[in-house]
């Protein structure tokens, strides 16, 4: 008897339901701007940080540029 119910779960979850799900065009657009959006933010934050992050790989000590300007 377990095994007719966990069979019969696990057909459960198998089989395909219809979702009836309709995305139109200004909502592909959407997403296609958050995933680009995603990545520039990315690119904008490697580039703020990166002698930062090139200091961490070569060793070498970052001076802070806002004791540089006083």
């Amino acid at each position: 008897m377990f095994k007719q119910i966990v069979i019969f779960f696990v057909l459960l979850v198998l089989i395909p339901n219809s979702a009836f799900a309709y995305i139109d065009p200004g909502s592909g657009s959407a997403i296609m701007s958050a995933i680009i959006g995603f990545f520039v933010a990315i690119g904008l934050l490697i580039k703020t940080f990166w002698y930062k992050i090139k200091a961490l790989f070569t060793g070498k000590k970052v001076e802070d540029s806002s004791d540089a300007e006083e």
